[in-house]
């Protein structure tokens, strides 16, 4: 009897411990320590994406403040040195001033060729010294290449001061736009204007210097003319 009730124990318990054991196999088991560094890494990689989002926005943001077209920054600057008034490389060359005694100014400002008229006709000037005209007498030459020249320094010298009145109030014009661009293009796109402009006053500053000098040549060809005429005058044939 005994025999037989350990035997149906030990049936019982097997089949017991047949279908515990697949049931025990599906309970998940939690690696605290595998889930804590998961759990870092997660929030590392986070906040390195979000870092790289920060980074891209810097970088699209200072490519768009170094790229583009500024004109609407360096626009107002553009005409400081010049613009629409009087400029040295509107005057035509001295030569062609005076053409069979007429004097022309060619494309001048009217304002400009009108204040220079105003003076040359008060000189009451004659248009050769001999009387004669197209003369070609080395006086009445050099006369008349003086003449050309009081003429073209005088409507330049008229012109220029015209220029430097314009000049100083664009430039003060331009000071207020300084400091206005949005970014960092825009106050390069500004400076290089204002190299531009300045590079163009001083091309003015030449031509006018060239004008000083080809006023003096004029006045050394007419004391040559001067001296051969008094040689002639004194030789003794």
């Amino acid at each position: 009897m005994m025999e037989i009730m350990m035997k149906r124990s030990l049936a019982i318990l097997a089949s017991i411990g047949v279908s515990v054991a697949p049931a025990a196999a599906d309970i998940p088991v939690i690696d605290k320590t595998n889930y804590a560094v998961a759990r870092d890494t997660a929030e590392k990689t986070g906040k390195i994406l979000d870092t790289n989002k920060e980074i891209l926005t810097t970088v699209e943001e200072t490519l768009k403040a170094v790229t583009g077209d500024r004109g609407s920054d360096a626009g107002p600057l553009r005409d400081i040195a010049i613009g629409n008034g009087f400029s040295v490389s509107s005057m035509p060359s001295f030569d062609s001033i005076l053409k069979s005694g007429i004097v022309d100014f060619g494309s001048l400002d009217p304002k400009v060729v009108e204040m220079a008229t105003l003076f040359i006709n008060g000189l009451q000037l004659v248009r050769s010294l001999s009387g004669k005209e197209n003369s070609s007498l080395a006086s009445d030459k050099s006369y008349e290449e003086l003449m050309k020249t009081v003429m073209g320094v005088s409507a330049l010298i008229t012109g220029s001061q015209q220029a430097v009145e314009t000049r100083r109030s664009a430039l003060e014009s331009a000071g207020g736009e300084i400091g206005k661009a949005e970014d960092i293009k825009g106050s390069i796109d500004q400076n290089t204007q204002l190299q531009v402009q300045t590079g163009l006053t001083l091309n003015e500053m030449i031509g006018v210097l060239n004008a000083g000098v080809q006023s003096l040549h004029a006045e050394n060809q007419r004391k040559l003319t001067d001296m051969s005429n008094t040689k002639k005058a004194l030789r003794y044939e």
